[in-house]
Parts: structure tokens; sequence; C-alpha cells
């Protein structure tokens, strides 16, 4: 089955339709390999991404409007564990989607400073047969101060909800619901 063609400009999943492989949700535990693979970080470990299912050569999109700035090989610090590829893209929200296990043979469709659309591909998925994705609030946690992929991450398909709905709907929808209450409160 080939992936819904992409709609250009709008938020949405790395790779359409959106399925997430088995051990591959958000936060998920995994304890030993036949749970998937717990990257550097040994077992157990909690999946900071979600692995979108995907066979390999599968078209791999910009999850939203935005900039590329990393690409990597996946094994170096301080992306290791997100080989054999992967690319960073800095979205118009602000968010960071880091976009892993991608085919080094496409290593050039994304270089650095190119600015994609929402839907326009950056890479397609090696024989890991997914994507790793992940939504971050910035490209590299701060180790140091003791971030980690947890506390700098969120939920990819929380921010994709709330992206397709709009940050001006939620402010109407939000606003309207307190006037509401504060009416119904007198």
């Amino acid at each position: 089955m080939s992936p819904a063609a992409p709609d250009l400009g709008r938020p949405q999943p790395p790779i359409s339709p959106l399925a997430i492989g088995s051990h591959g949700g958000w936060l998920e535990d995994r304890v030993n390999p036949a749970d998937g693979a717990c990257g550097v970080s040994g077992y157990p470990c909690r999946h900071p991404g979600v692995d979108v299912a995907g066979a390999a050569g599968t078209p791999v999109v910009a999850p939203e409007n935005g900039v590329v700035v990393a690409v990597a090989d996946g094994v170096s610090a301080p992306f290791g564990g997100y080989g054999p590829w992967l690319v960073v893209l800095q979205g118009d929200s602000g968010k960071f989607h880091l976009l892993g296990h991608l085919d080094p043979y496409d290593a050039g469709m994304a270089p650095v400073g190119a600015r994609f659309f929402a839907g326009q591909q950056v890479g397609t998925t090696s024989s890991a047969n997914h994507t790793h994705w992940e939504v971050r609030r910035s490209p590299v946690p701060d180790y140091a101060s003791g971030e980690d992929n947890f506390s700098n991450n969120v939920d990819p398909l929380s921010w994709l909800a709330l992206a397709q709905i709009g940050a001006g709907t939620i402010l109407v929808v939000g606003g309207s619901a307190l006037l509401l209450w504060l009416l119904y409160r007198k």
C-alpha cells in the first residue's frame, strides 16, 4: 500500500497513513530486545518518541514547515542510536522534529539550512521499516543541567493533534469557554 499523498503546508505525520509500530509508542517501556532497541542506553528504557511504520523506501516528509538545522549519521554523539541517518528540522512552531532511521542514500535530500514545507519529502525509511519521530523543545537536551530526552521531548501525537487544530482555534474555544463559565457563575 502506498502512503497517502501529503498535504503541503499542513501539519502531518512524517509517514501517511499514520501507523505506530508495535512497541513504538510514546514513553513505552522496553525491557528486552524483543520490545525494540534502546539505542545506547541499554535495557530497560523508555521510548522518547514514536516509531511510524513504513517499509524500506517509504517517503518521509517534514511534519511542519521549517528549516533543517542538523543532519547526522545517527551513530555519533549526540545522536547515537538514531542511525543510519537522521534529520532535525526546526518547525515554524519553534519545536524541533528529529526523524531517525532514514536511508543514508537520500542524505543529500535535506541539507542543513534547507527550508521545507509540511508534507515535502526529506528522506526515505531505511531497512528499519519505520522512522523514529521525536518532537523536541531544543535540538539536543542540555545533559549538563540534568535534562534528558524525556524532559526535552513532547508526545509527537499530542503535538500533531494541537498543530492540526491550530493555536487560534484553541484560543477562541478556550476564551469562549472561560467567558461562558464567568457568565454562568454570576
